[in-house]
């Protein structure tokens, strides 16, 4: 066994670099602490189970060592130590002990067991061991009766598997049994990555598909699996019910077995007592006819059908002949397009080396004048168009967005009296360019100039220009998520000047992932583990495999991938790129903290077709993000907000302006498209909403402000927006846009659609919609009232208030120009003063109740919360905010317990 320094990968003894990380490997571990180890049992990513022996001791434990990526740390230790001191209660006849949880001088934790000398299962079921069903039924009774006394005490283990029974031999070679009751999974269920045999359990068992509350039931269904799985002698049986039938038992333990698998909890045994009297009932005349009667049908059925092939036989004769003249053809031809598709793939390898580009960029975080954090990034792009356009990986592109330790540091530091600044530099050298320092001094040096020849590169500082030209919106609901699981990791770059003699690789626009078979040969160029294999000059990795899965939008190919690789082409016998290398396949640790295992020999390839429309709409001129972060968000939002809180249109719109030219996040452009509406400028919000959509094609409340730039304009709304929003419905969570658009088409009666809302947002909007309505019927007096509602109503950081404000001082403005009576224009400005003062109280109440439900909010996200605390919290929620029906509804759907 040996551990990667870096990354905690296991690795084999021969293994000299890393396959994950590519650093250098240290020598195996041999001993922890006290403990000699003997031999390594299962080496995973997460743990490692050896059998080991203390010095001066001649008795053997188990010992399963951590790694440093497994998640456990002094806090889950200390849980685990509970645990282990709860299950010292069970008995040591049937269940294997857990003697302690440790932790060694180098900061590994390690947990001790017993040594049980169990039987292989493999040796078990393949030597026909339990084939005597009288033997094997008897040791279910056990296993049933020790259930059953662990259940009276309190404990379950629903994820037993057929790998949690020990069977071993006593003195006299009789079968004994023991049971591991694994802390780990005991603990959660997802804190180990699970085996093949555990993974199988957890997509079967109806009790955790189904989210139900696991008990002493789900045990029985888990036994139940096992039943099947040793009288099949498979582990690996799934069809678990159409199996039952062929067992080679007596009627009632089949029907016994099919009532322990049923999907209905209620349907299965009371209890493991019933199941183990069930056994015990069953005697040894009925078990050896059963056994009698399955060997009986095992024999005959291969000479029934021997007599229908016997008949067919001379068919088949004069068949075989002509397949086999048709398969040889056949193999011909498919081996010489095989061996074409080879030839033609070498040739677009060296073909277009020349275009593809290593990237590297690196980021940082500066408080002040000093740099706080630093992180950089490495990986592939390659030349799209003529113009300059290169395609890479999101992630490549703007790492930042995918780290969260970085998120959180500007989380925290966003108030701090000195100013935070986020800042990077991205640099790109083409095949063949002098890119890599090799001195010995500067290996460890965080500057990039001492790492890599920058002055040969395309750079976003230097005299040859490379910029993120847009980065595609990363899926954030779930429905999105799920037919987007590469979460549309793409991106495009732009240099200045195309490099002479540099070819764009072709795009397969019309590209489906349903269109490409299994096997098909494809090519990936780009830079497995970035720098770390490379000499001083860039030099492209060829690497080449075949499709094994399609997906919608992701296929799966046997290539080798690297960190590096990504961003590169995937390259078809036609030379045309039909994907992204994305990610590798990754086996994760479930637990509190979850840990990656990159499986480097399945790669996950993100399909060109959205990349490629994404790059058409670039080159047609229109906004994309590119993906910078603007750390002063929130101080910029609030200088546009509070501006316009005093009215100051004009000047809001300035700033707004002013913001979305330094740096154009989708906060600031809808921010700048909402103010731009409020100052009465139209054509200029509709532009912004535009860009919104641009930027994010997602955004439903650019598409509703669009439509209500088109009603205050009193144009027709624009039908694809109306269709797209009014065709919105409780699946979606934007589905009260969709209640609006009918409000502003006159589908549904504004005034009564105000006596609506769940929460103070919805509220507001719906008096500001109504409050519109009657503005444009002239009724002003009822449109203020509604319009002072729909402001009361809304958060400051609603834009339904800036509108309904912004709608108040046309009418007031409306008010005086049409009053020639003094003392009604005083009244009108008495109103107005009356009016904001409330506002003001309004505003400050919903501060003071924001304040008192923040620790409640951030209560509720904690994940380890039990079920009645749940309660006890929203029942909180509900008493400090009781106008808020949002928060009555949440707790209306929680579970009864």
């Amino acid at each position: 066994m040996k551990i990667c320094s870096q990354c905690g990968q296991v690795v084999a003894e021969k293994v000299n670099m890393c396959p994950a990380c590519g650093a250098e490997v240290v020598a195996g571990r041999t001993a922890i602490e006290d403990f000699r180890i003997l031999e390594v049992l299962h080496e995973g990513y997460s743990s490692t189970l050896c059998k080991a022996r203390r010095d001066g001791e001649d008795t053997p434990v188990m010992i399963r060592i951590f790694t440093p990526n497994s998640g456990v740390d002094a806090h889950l230790a200390d849980r685990l130590k509970h645990e282990l001191e709860e299950l010292q209660a069970l008995p040591d006849t049937y269940f294997v002990r857990h003697l302690a949880i440790r932790q060694s001088t180098d900061g590994l934790w390690y947990r001790i067991s017993e040594w049980v000398d169990a039987l292989n299962w493999g040796t078990l079921l393949s030597t026909g061991r339990l084939k005597d069903s009288r033997t094997t039924l008897r040791l279910f009774g056990q296993i049933a009766s020790i259930l059953d006394g662990l259940h009276r005490i309190g404990h379950i283990i629903p994820h037993l598997i057929l790998d949690d029974i020990l069977f071993y031999e006593d003195d006299a070679g009789a079968l004994k049994i023991k049971i591991d009751y694994k802390l780990s999974r005991f603990l959660d269920p997802q804190l180990d990555r699970p085996g093949s045999m555990l993974a199988r359990l957890l997509a079967m068992h109806p009790d955790i598909v189904n989210r139900r509350p696991l008990d002493r039931h789900s045990d029985i269904w888990s036994l139940g699996k096992v039943f099947v799985e040793i009288l099949c002698a498979d582990p690996g049986v799934v069809d678990l019910q159409n199996r039952v039938d062929d067992l080679p038992v007596p009627t009632e333990v089949r029907t016994l077995i099919r009532l322990m698998l049923s999907d209905d909890p209620e349907l299965r045994p009371r209890s493991m007592a019933d199941v183990a009297a069930t056994l015990a009932r069953v005697d040894d005349w009925a078990i050896q006819a059963a056994a009698q009667m399955h060997e009986d049908e095992t024999r005959t059925a291969p000479r029934a059908l021997l007599r229908r092939v016997n008949v067919r036989l001379g068919l088949m004769a004069v068949l075989l002949a002509a397949v086999i003249a048709a398969g040889s053809v056949l193999w011909y031809h498919l081996n010489a397009l095989r061996q074409d598709s080879e030839v033609a793939l070498v040739g677009y390898a060296n073909q277009y080396a020349g275009s593809v580009a290593f990237v590297v960029v690196d980021y940082w975080l500066q408080l002040g004048d000093r740099k706080i954090y630093r992180n950089r990034a490495e990986g592939t792009a390659f030349l799209a168009d003529d113009k300059g356009h290169l395609l890479t990986n999101r992630h490549v592109a703007c790492p930042w967005l995918e780290d969260g330790r970085l998120t959180v540091l500007i989380g925290m530091l966003g108030q701090h009296p000195e100013k935070l600044h986020f800042g990077y530099r991205l640099y790109l050298w083409f095949d063949g360019q002098r890119a890599f320092s090799r001195l010995p001094a500067l290996a460890d040096s965080d500057e990039v100039e001492d790492l890599y020849i920058t002055e040969s590169a395309f750079s976003t500082q230097g005299p040859r220009r490379v910029w993120i030209a847009g980065v595609a919106p990363a899926p954030v609901k779930t429905r999105e998520q799920v037919r987007s699981p590469l979460r549309d990791d793409f991106a495009v770059l732009k240099i200045d000047t195309v490099p002479p003699g540099l070819q764009p690789l072709p795009l397969a626009k019309g590209f489906s992932t349903g269109s490409i078979p299994k096997l098909t040969p494809l090519m990936t160029l780009g830079f497995p583990l970035g720098s770390k294999t490379q000499a001083e000059t860039i030099n492209v990795s060829v690497t080449t495999g075949h499709v094994r899965r399609t997906f919608e939008n992701m296929f799966q190919v046997d290539t080798s991938l690297h960190p590096g690789n990504s961003g590169g082409p995937f390259i078809d016998a036609q030379g045309r790129v039909v994907g992204l290398a994305t990610i590798v396949a990754i086996a994760w640790a479930r637990g509190p903290i979850p840990v990656a295992t990159p499986l480097s020999d399945i790669g996950l390839v993100l399909p060109i077709t959205k990349a490629a429309a994404f790059l058409d709409e670039i080159g047609a001129g229109k906004i994309k993000w590119n993906g910078e972060i603007d750390v002063a968000l929130e101080q910029r939002l609030k200088q546009i907000t509070d501006t316009a809180h005093r009215r100051d249109w004009d000047d809001a719109r300035d700033l707004a302006d002013k913001a979305i030219e330094e740096t154009r996040t989708p906060p600031l452009v809808m921010a700048a498209a909402v103010i731009h509406l409020c100052a009465g400028d139209h054509a200029g919000g509709r532009r912004l909403f535009d860009q919104v959509l641009s930027i994010d094609p997602e955004k439903n409340m650019a598409r509703l402000m669009i439509l209500l730039t088109d009603w205050l304009d009193e144009r027709e709304l624009t039908e694809g927006y109306r269709q797209s929003l009014t065709a919105l419905d409780w699946r979606s969570p934007d589905e009260f846009l969709g209640y609006l658009t009918k409000i502003l088409a006159g589908e549904v009666n504004a005034q009564e659609a105000i006596v609506g809302g769940y929460s103070f947002a919805e509220k507001s909007w719906l008096h500001l919609i109504a409050g519109l309505v009657e503005v444009r019927r002239e009724n002003m007096d009822a449109a203020w009232s509604l319009l002072e509602k729909a402001a009361l109503s809304a958060d400051t950081d609603d834009w339904s208030l800036y509108l309904a404000l912004s709608q108040l001082d046309r009418i007031q403005r409306w008010r005086m120009v049409q009053s020639i009576d003094s003392s009604t224009r005083r009244d009108y400005q008495t109103q107005l003063q009356a009016f904001e003062g409330r506002l003001e109280q309004a505003i400050a109440a919903k501060e003071e109740l924001s304040t008192k439900m923040a620790p409640i909010i951030l209560a509720l996200q904690r994940s380890e919360i039990d079920l009645e605390t749940q309660r006890s919290l929203l029942k909180n929620l509900h008493d400090t905010d009781r106008d808020n029906s949002d928060i009555l509804i949440a707790g209306e759907q929680m579970p009864a317990s």
